[in-house]
């Protein structure tokens, strides 16, 4: 299923068939809630797998892997690189799975070690290993510490993510037996929004609140 396809299929919910013209819900407000939707489904499988094996994990299903990120050099021996969204908070530093690099040439670097907000700190003060890249994510930024120069590089992120929120074209990236709770969840948003609106009895395009 594509972001746009499940869009679609929350507005006729919604709207119990096809929305009229002045609606106040749009395609754009439904992709919203549907991220936040995809977060309360992750949190859930988190949930769900230290109660069935008591380790905090997300299952595989969730995670999308992003290439071509290109890094900027932030200060001295610091890089940033932009995510595509920012991590959902899952463990102290578990929204990303994994940062590696790559080369012009193809070539793919280890795993960058990641570091927790209190790791961080003390990392801080430390001299720089060589050869070695360190991370924190920080919003929707990933900084890098590290002694190599990464201008011929590319980063390659894989996170939790239900996929690209700006190609509604894409495949929106949520395994199936969690998009009911999604859609539900959606669906009352959308119910809720439709009932706090004032209905405007000229179709003009145009909604009154």
């Amino acid at each position: 299923m594509t972001r746009g396809q499940a869009i679609e299929l929350i507005i006729r919910e919604i709207h119990a068939g096809f929305p009229s013209e002045d609606t106040p819900i749009t395609d754009n407000l439904v992709n919203l809630w549907l991220n936040i939707g995809i977060g309360i489904a992750v949190q859930q499988n988190y949930k769900e797998g230290i109660a069935l094996e008591g380790i905090g994990y997300v299952n595989n299903s969730f995670y999308t892997t992003f290439k071509g990120i290109a890094p900027v050099k932030d200060e001295q021996f610091l890089w940033s690189i932009q995510l595509p969204q920012i991590p959902f908070a899952i463990g102290r530093n578990e929204g990303i799975n994994d940062l590696v690099f790559k080369s012009t040439d193809g070539q793919i670097s280890l795993d960058a070690v990641p570091l927790s907000e209190a790791q961080r700190s003390y990392a801080r003060t430390a001299r720089p290993i060589p050869n070695k890249v360190l991370y924190y994510p920080e919003g929707d930024k990933a900084f890098v510490w590290t002694t190599l120069t990464l201008t011929e590089y590319t980063a390659q992120v894989t996170l939790i993510s239900g996929g690209d929120s700006t190609d509604l074209d894409s495949n929106l990236n949520v395994p199936s037996d969690y998009m009911p709770a999604i859609i539900d969840y959606c669906v009352k948003r959308g119910i809720s929004q439709l009932r706090g609106g004032v209905k405007d009895g000229a179709n003009d395009g145009e909604y009154q609140t």
